[in-house]
């Protein structure tokens, strides 16, 4: 069964209505118009991949002007024209207005549907492409988006790293930075920590409900293991070997320590305890 919608246009009702009950009965799916007023109108309502239009009909707009309309509103859409006048002349002035094929009358309807199912497979190509460009589209547009935001986050981090030099002590530069890791992933607990004079990890600066631990153990020699701090979710990550960095989470987060955005702020916070 071909699913694909076909347009008849036709003011003759004998003609309109032989082409509509053979097409249908031969599992094309098809409506007819009488006119090509109407068929504009139905157009406008439901996608008809292809029109099959007759090219004289008095009182209206002619075949060759729906054809130019079509072109102009439903680019989309091919267009067959039926005319017992096709002469060279016809031919050309069609193929101008942006006709996909002509059918001279009389006609058998084998041939149709020859070129009926031609051009439905060529609309269905056209659908296809349109598609695929929407898409491609759709994903260059979203790429740029998310490289501006990257740009503007980078560009956020660097102001942000410029105000920490300035600040008075390491405590008060690494705030800013604290504060947009809070602001961001939203940790219960979040602290930095760097390794002390006698080997334990002290705590620099601090947030959440509650204070963290202002030292931890040293840890055995080996990988390091996140701290249990009373939250349920806990990460301890390494800035190079400039200090450590603690979240956590009363709940599983959907944090992750391999976000580009998070990774990126860590190397900011890596360079001030560095340069600090």
């Amino acid at each position: 069964m071909i699913q694909d919608p076909i347009l008849i246009v036709d003011d003759e009702v004998e003609v309109r209505s032989a082409l509509l009950e053979a097409l249908t009965s031969h599992g094309y799916s098809a409506e007819a118009v009488a006119s090509s007023e109407a068929a504009l109108v139905r157009l406008a309502e439901r996608r008809f991949p292809v029109v099959l239009t007759d090219f004289h009909m008095p009182g209206g707009r002619s075949g060759l002007d729906l054809i130019n309309e079509v072109r102009l509103r439903f680019p989309d859409t091919l267009c067959i024209l039926i005319t017992a006048y096709a002469t060279l002349d016809t031919s050309i002035e069609a193929m101008k207005r942006g006709a996909y094929d002509l059918v001279q009358k009389p006609f058998r309807l084998a041939e149709v549907e020859m070129v009926l199912d031609r051009a439905l497979d060529h609309a269905a190509l056209l659908q296809k492409v349109r598609l695929y460009q929407t898409e491609l589209e759709d994903r260059i547009l979203s790429r740029t988006r998310a490289l501006q935001e990257a740009h503007h986050e980078a560009l956020a981090l660097c102001d942000l790293s410029l105000q920490a030099l300035d600040a008075p002590g390491l405590p008060e530069g690494l705030n800013p930075l604290l504060d947009r890791i809070a602001s961001r992933w939203q940790p219960a607990g979040l602290g930095c920590y760097r390794r002390g004079e006698q080997g334990n990890l002290v705590c620099l600066a601090t947030r959440g409900p509650v204070p963290l631990p202002p030292s931890l153990d040293r840890p055995l020699p080996g990988p390091l293991k996140a701290p249990d701090l009373g939250y349920a979710e806990n990460h301890f990550l390494p800035l190079g070997n400039a200090g450590w960095l603690y979240l956590g989470f009363p709940e599983r987060s959907a944090f992750s320590e391999s976000d580009p955005a998070f990774l990126l702020l860590a190397r900011h916070l890596e360079l001030l305890l560095r340069v600090m």
